[in-house]
């Protein structure tokens, strides 16, 4: 996450932390990984927002997304089986 509160495109610092909106959450996920799996365990996308260029900067909480990772990766549920 962008700690200091500086926009990595200007280098402005009038960022706001914020969501991506839609009709549902949206959810960062490795090309291969069962989406099925990492929608039921979730790993939020959220953005920090530039209020001087409009770049918005998506983020993910790391230790949010290496604990379902570990998780997935114990019950064998994250990856889908490429060998099919």
């Amino acid at each position: 996450m962008n700690v200091e509160n500086k926009c990595l495109r200007c280098g402005g610092t009038n960022v706001k932390p914020g969501v991506l909106q839609s009709t549902g959450k949206i959810y960062a996920r490795p090309n291969d990984a069962n989406l099925n799996t990492f929608l039921n365990t979730g790993v939020v996308v959220n953005a920090n927002i530039c209020f001087d260029c409009g770049h918005v900067e998506m983020v993910v909480a790391p230790e949010k997304l290496k604990s379902v990772m570990k998780a997935c990766y114990v019950m064998k549920a994250c990856y889908t089986d490429s060998t099919n």
